[in-house]
């Protein structure tokens, strides 16, 4: 399930291919860091996405480092002029350690404090675990490749990002860029829940050295844990509210990067993306047929829509979509009465083939959270109505949202549509 939604953010991450060229809008960055966030935690997805993002034209380095400290888990992504170095949240039990291990420390161990100034709020210092984490992402290395690759091109940009436990770390090496006197243009910083880092003294004294945007959403506690301790949040804040009606916890990384496609789309943008590889077939793309009572939410229902058309269009060159592109009502009736009028539509328009997607959100009998299984089925005919291809394609919301199951779907019968047309 997993492997199939991340087949999906690529396509998400595709679109960026240097931001210094094309100059990306807040909303397209934040997107972008939204997909390497949640790209860096562990599994196989992760291979997946790195192998992916390689075939996309990204350069990929897996740092993974794991001492007492810390077992780092991170990605240097690098294309173009643009480098995104995303970190891990909490997913192991080390990782739970390094949360708990919030001792008030320098943020220079050659700066040591004494006791007093351990509980002063008017000195600088930091969350003991996560400068430790930021050291061991930042070893062998790394802190001088990143200054150095700065410092030679004036053009390049370096965002730090990462969710959770990961976004808290992310500003920490922020801060150590900028005591290195790293120029604040060349890197920012975008994070998503993710807890405060260090004193009122420190976010006073960095606050002007360091990009720093925090997304946060609407309801997630974990955002706030470390407050009590003392820590103070910096930076431009953004709030996002969740909408993904899936009983999905506000603090999961899956809810933020919904909220940022959604929030993508409300600024103007597209999913849709240069592509080397498109299917050259004439192609007839009917209206999707979408079950109304599965999407009850209006609203949901357009962003999802326009979202696998989008997606579409990444795999065919210049598809002829019918008019209106997506028709509403009970799944049952309308497979027999539509397929010849599609057919028809498709070969009065000189196409060769023709399209027909059905999209359905059924809940899943007994599920806990009232989970859905969001299917999508494709069926490829030619133009005198013999069916050539028929698939189906699904996800559950236990882990993605509404949106992300649908586009995972469609982005899997993507990838076995081109396969088809090949043979």
């Amino acid at each position: 399930m997993k492997k199939i939604f991340l087949a999906t953010i690529i396509f998400l991450l595709s679109f960026g291919t240097c931001a210094a060229e094309k100059n990306l809008d807040a909303a397209e960055i934040r997107l972008t860091c939204a997909v390497c966030s949640l790209g860096a935690y562990s599994g196989d997805e992760s291979l997946l996405l790195r192998s992916m993002l390689t075939s996309r034209g990204w350069q990929i380095e897996k740092l993974s480092k794991k001492n007492n400290l810390a077992d780092a888990k991170a990605y240097l992504a690098t294309k173009g002029d643009v480098k995104i170095l995303a970190v891990a949240g909490t997913e192991s039990l080390k990782d739970v350690e390094v949360d708990f291990r919030a001792g008030r420390v320098p943020l220079d161990d050659g700066i040591p404090l004494d006791e007093k100034e351990k509980h002063a709020g008017d000195k600088i210092f930091v969350h003991r675990g996560f400068r430790d984490y930021a050291d061991v992402v930042l070893s062998d290395g790394l802190f001088e490749q990143l200054k150095t690759s700065l410092a030679e091109n004036p053009n390049a940009k370096l965002y730090l990002t990462g969710h959770s436990l990961g976004g808290s770390v992310a500003i920490v090496m922020g801060l150590r860029l900028a005591d290195a006197g790293v120029d604040k243009n060349q890197f920012a910083v975008i994070t998503f829940g993710s807890p405060a880092v260090g004193s009122k003294a420190l976010a006073k004294n960095y606050e002007d050295k360091v990009d720093v945007t925090r997304i946060v959403m609407k309801g997630d506690v974990i955002k706030k844990s470390t407050r009590a301790l003392g820590f103070v949040e910096f930076g431009d804040v953004i709030k996002y509210d969740s909408s993904s009606g899936d009983n999905h916890s506000e603090h999961k990384m899956a809810v933020y990067l919904d909220s940022a496609i959604r929030d993508y789309y409300d600024a103007g943008g597209t999913l849709q993306h240069e592509v080397k590889d498109k299917i050259a077939a004439q192609i007839y793309v009917a209206p999707v047929l979408y079950d109304k009572s599965h999407f009850r939410n209006k609203g949901d229902a357009k962003l999802i829509l326009n979202a696998l058309n989008d997606s579409l269009e990444n795999c065919f060159e210049q598809p002829i979509f019918a008019e209106p592109r997506n028709i509403s009502g009970d799944a049952k009736d309308f497979i027999e009465p539509e397929v010849d009028r599609f057919i028809t539509a498709g070969r009065d328009a000189g196409c060769k083939y023709v399209l027909i997607r059905i999209l359905s959100a059924k809940k899943i009998r007994d599920a806990r959270y009232g989970e859905r299984l969001v299917t999508l089925e494709e069926m490829i005919f030619d133009a005198n109505g013999s069916l050539l291809s028929m698939q189906t394609s699904g996800a559950s919301t236990e882990n993605l949202t509404l949106l992300e199951a649908a586009l995972s779907a469609q982005e899997t019968l993507n990838a076995s549509a081109k396969e088809i047309f090949k043979k």
